[in-house]
């Protein structure tokens, strides 16, 4: 999940259905509420950790703090050296993000809200990133909302960061041991877990259809962002490469969603 979470168009949410937890973690995550802190104080430690399921989540965040780092090392090297492919590999990600979410919604939400998804993605594509990434309410916000992805389906909080200009940011951050910028997006992502989190797990129980459609607007406006040629052009790059970075982004989005499902009906 953490390897997963690195890469922009590749939901943790997915591996963790793939893998069989998926059902566990999110009984694990809903089970934190108001009362957990009383829990502590009246029943101790142990009542404590088996209410919240801490053995599982602390295995399950082991692995990711391993998985994380270590992926997003590669994926920050290849971006400074081959920049233009890899934002192929995630232009083939998102694209193919986009087809998998959109067969989950419907016709009639995503020619109203998908459309309005789509015109916010691109305005989101129109930010002076530069100056966003140094701004420290927007590295809070930007924590809030990735935690909001994670439980989003086919959606990962590294897509977020992408189509806000903070992942490259946030990246060498963590790398870099940068502890002020990752106080502020760790505070974003408390605050993302227990509140916007809780709201849409809320909407999706309930207008499933119209957030799904809302969400593949999104990235259908983010492509503009993210296509690879968009800076440097068609001369500098070897186009035939490129175009085959996108085929396996694509491909490994397929791939997953086709998994997912036939464990689900399994």
């Amino acid at each position: 999940m953490g390897m997963a979470e690195a890469v922009p168009g590749v939901s943790g949410g997915t591996i963790a259905f793939i893998s069989g937890i998926y059902d566990e973690l999110v009984t694990s995550i809903a089970s934190f509420s108001h009362t957990s802190a009383s829990t502590l104080l009246r029943d101790g430690w142990r009542a404590f950790a088996r209410r919240h399921h801490l053995g599982f989540l602390g295995v399950l965040g082991g692995g990711m703090a391993v998985g994380l780092p270590l992926t997003l090392m590669l994926v920050v090297g290849l971006l400074e050296s081959h920049g233009t492919y890899v934002m192929g590999f995630f232009f083939g990600l998102i694209a193919a993000s986009v087809f998998h979410v959109g067969l989950q919604s419907s016709w009639r939400w995503l020619l109203s809200l998908g459309l309005l998804g789509t015109l916010g993605g691109m305005l989101l594509g129109t930010l002076d990133n530069a100056s966003v990434g140094q701004q420290t309410s927007m590295i809070f916000v930007a924590g809030a909302l990735a935690a909001t992805a994670w439980i989003l389906p086919g959606v990962s909080g590294a897509f977020v960061l992408l189509l806000l200009g903070l992942y490259q940011p946030m990246a060498k951050a963590l790398l870099g041991a940068d502890f002020p910028v990752l106080a502020t997006f760790a505070a974003g992502l408390a605050i993302g877990v227990v509140c916007f989190s809780k709201l849409l797990a809320w909407l999706l129980d309930r207008v499933r259809h119209a957030v799904l459609a809302v969400l593949t607007g999104l990235m259908a406006g983010s492509l503009a962002q993210l296509w690879p040629w968009r800076e440097t052009g068609f001369a500098d790059t070897w186009v035939p490469g490129v175009a085959g970075a996108m085929a396996v982004g694509a491909l490994l989005v397929a791939v997953l969603g086709f998994v997912s499902a036939r464990r689900e009906d399994g």
